[in-house]
């Protein structure tokens, strides 16, 4: 086999290779990185851990898990230049492309905090959250005396009152940049307080739905994003770990998008990034 041929061999290999990774890998690696017990199927990112293990996780540290609302991963790729703290972050951490499970949030959602696949979590809709009987990650860990926080909608957030240590609720309104300023601001807060800190952002998926400038949504989540990632590298350097994961939830819905480039076609993956701040 000629060396351009063992190249694109390669290549090929790394390709199949990343497309095992999976959302409902998430919550497994948080659970082992706690050291406790979850019921999945899904296997923990190996990668992650070995990362964990090499760079000397301290008895004082905490997990923040941001979701952003319809980032898949060709958005990724195309709105690259609107996304240069997330590109930097990814390219001073791992980055994996990721399985999605489901188009809807909710489910998505669920499954990232689960482990589990729609079909065995039951949570298809906001009226099911709450009623599955399926424990999320935070709810666990939160049973095991860690203190967890969730910001997020507040339709969402209150199944979880009187479950994990701190809700943070945030009004739906028609001003999505507003809302995300306020996720962004409760996360920031959240991160004083709990062990697992779990945020959801959504200007993009809105912007999206409207056909709207997805360039302003991309910036502005990612000014959010390098607001929270500044005030862990900061709470480093006195001594607190962070081991942070960012990731998609969904595709990103809609055709072509406003302001970027690429074919109006999506594939069914999404980036999750993970990084330490020791």
């Amino acid at each position: 086999m000629r060396k351009s041929e063992v190249k694109e061999e390669r290549k090929r290999e790394a390709k199949e290779a990343v497309k095992k990774h999976s959302l409902l890998q998430i919550a497994p690696t948080i659970a082992e990185i706690f050291s406790i017990p979850l019921k999945t199927d899904a296997k923990s990112l190996e990668e992650v851990l070995n990362f964990v293990h090499k760079s000397g996780k301290r008895g004082n540290f905490r997990v923040v898990l941001l979701v952003i609302d319809s980032l898949d991963w060709q958005f990724f790729k195309d709105f690259a230049y609107s996304l240069r703290r997330m590109h930097a972050l990814a390219s001073s951490g791992l980055l994996f492309k990721c399985e999605t499970v489901s188009e809807h949030t909710t489910p998505a959602i669920a499954s990232i905090l689960t482990g589990l696949r729609p079909e065995s979590h039951g949570i298809l809709t906001e009226n099911d959250v709450g009623k599955s009987g399926v424990d999320s990650i935070l709810e666990i860990l939160d049973a095991h005396g860690f203190k967890t926080a969730a910001v997020l909608e507040e339709k969402g957030a209150k199944p979880l009152k009187g479950k994990i240590s701190f809700v943070f609720p945030v009004r739906d309104r028609e001003d999505i940049l507003d809302y995300d300023e306020e996720v962004k601001e409760k996360t920031l807060l959240a991160l004083k307080k709990a062990s697992m800190i779990f945020a959801h952002f959504r200007a993009i998926d809105r912007f999206a739905h409207r056909s709207l400038d997805m360039r302003e949504a991309a910036r502005f989540t990612d000014e959010n994003v390098g607001e929270i990632v500044n005030a862990v590298a900061a709470d480093a350097a006195k001594g607190v770990e962070t081991l942070f994961f960012l990731c998609g939830d969904h595709r990103t819905h809609g055709g072509m998008r406003r302001g970027g480039g690429g074919s109006g076609e999506r594939e069914d993956s999404v980036p999750l990034i993970f990084r330490v701040f020791a």
